[in-house]
């Protein structure tokens, strides 16, 4: 063990450090550090900056959201700005959107509600095709910038001059009438929450809002499942010619490990009635569409309320021990965005404290902080470091 890897395993959060030497794929040689977090180490880190990195991290999503929407097309019509490709970087084409939207309209409209509530409903893709055909659109989205490009857009159109804009999170659902609504739409958002606790608290209060026999429609939910095939699959189409397969192999599990989005396995939807009992059950619908990236990875659930469902799943409920609805036989059935958020943060903190204890020149180029299992599963391998293994998160409200 080297100096700089000595200096990386003294901070109280790091269990064990190795320095792997890189090479980019012109050929250049750099240095990056890897440290390993014990469990214990990573709840703990995280509990304590959970509201506040919970806090920030919707306040970089609606800064992010305001960012694209501001700079988006003239027009307050709504439009597929921000909808970029993890492929190439570039915009998803226009007939790809067209055909994910016509698609997710069709099954929203199968669920034959007339009084929506849209939680997340950033430029108005729903919001202009489902209004006009409803007696009650309730939208709410982060972003100030959103909700005012809206209402000037509804504004403009007599067939949606009724519909109502809020501007707050999705967790905050005072003023809004218990039961007022057949159904609560969550598109395309859910990859942003802090975390799978965050959209069980809004499920919980869902709930309250809609009415008997009303639906919870939460759709484009990347699936945990295929996370290691996507990943898999980014990474292989972007790798340069004459990678190895052992460096492929290691950019595809580091960007595993750092992916900072939400994404959830279906069986937790699955299980939801269990822990929430107005929910009477849960259906997981494939995305239909050309294949093409909102297709392949991703899945609707569709939710039904039923409050008579609440004395029977009482009854059985007292029955079973009671465990997290977000683990099932003792594994997790979605990411942890707020983890990975404080192994960011720490690798950046690591990479301070190294500055004012060594020279420049012989400093790792990054130092890359993993949990004890990942460090364990990533380092055997040979190594080389994704080219954007730090921000896979895209804007796509």
């Amino acid at each position: 063990m080297n100096e700089i890897e000595r200096a990386l395993t003294a901070h109280p959060d790091v269990t064990d450090a190795v320095i792997c030497a890189e090479e980019s794929p012109d050929g250049r040689q750099f240095k990056v550090a890897f440290a390993a977090v014990a469990p214990d180490r990573l709840s703990a880190g995280k509990s304590k900056h959970l509201q506040a990195e919970t806090d920030r991290r919707v306040t970089q999503w609606r800064r992010a959201f305001d960012q694209v929407y501001r700079h988006g097309p003239d027009s307050v019509a709504p439009s597929f700005v921000g909808w970029t490709s993890n492929f190439t970087n570039r915009p998803i084409p226009e007939t790809e959107m067209i055909d994910w939207l016509d698609c997710t309209i069709e099954r929203i409209r199968s669920l034959g509600a007339r009084r929506i509530l849209e939680v997340g409903c950033g430029v108005g893709l729903l919001v202009e095709r489902l209004a006009p055909g409803c007696e009650v659109y309730c939208g709410t989205d982060l972003s100030p910038v959103a909700v005012h490009r809206l209402r000037a857009f509804a504004q403009s159109k007599a067939e949606l001059r009724h519909v109502e804009f809020h501007e707050r999170e999705a967790t905050h659902i005072s003023g809004l009438s218990p039961q007022s609504f057949d159904a609560m739409v969550i598109n395309s958002v859910v990859q942003y929450f802090p975390g799978i606790e965050y959209l069980h608290t809004v499920l919980e209060q869902a709930v309250k809002l809609v009415a008997p026999g009303g639906h919870i429609f939460v759709g484009d939910v990347r699936n945990l499942e295929l996370l290691p095939v996507f990943h898999r699959e980014v990474q292989s189409a972007k790798a340069p010619s004459g990678v190895t397969p052992a460096s492929l192999e290691r950019k595809i599990m580091l960007a595993i490990a750092q992916d900072r989005e939400l994404v959830i396995h279906p069986e937790y939807f699955k299980g939801i009635p269990e822990f929430i009992p107005q929910i009477s059950g849960a259906e997981i619908q494939l995305k239909r569409g050309s294949s093409y990236e909102l297709t392949r990875y991703r899945y609707d659930a569709v939710l039904r309320v039923d409050p008579e469902a609440v004395s029977e799943c009482g009854k059985s409920r007292d029955l079973a021990p009671q465990t997290e609805p977000w683990i099932r036989a003792g594994r997790a059935l979605a990411t942890d965005p707020m983890a990975a958020a404080f192994l960011q943060q720490l690798g950046m903190e690591l990479s301070d404290a190294l500055r004012g204890q060594f020279r420049q020149e012989t400093l790792p180029a990054a130092v890359i902080a993993l949990s004890q299992r990942d460090f364990a599963d990533i380092m055997p391998a040979p190594s080389i470091v994704p080219d954007d293994a730090a921000n896979h998160e895209r804007v796509e409200a």
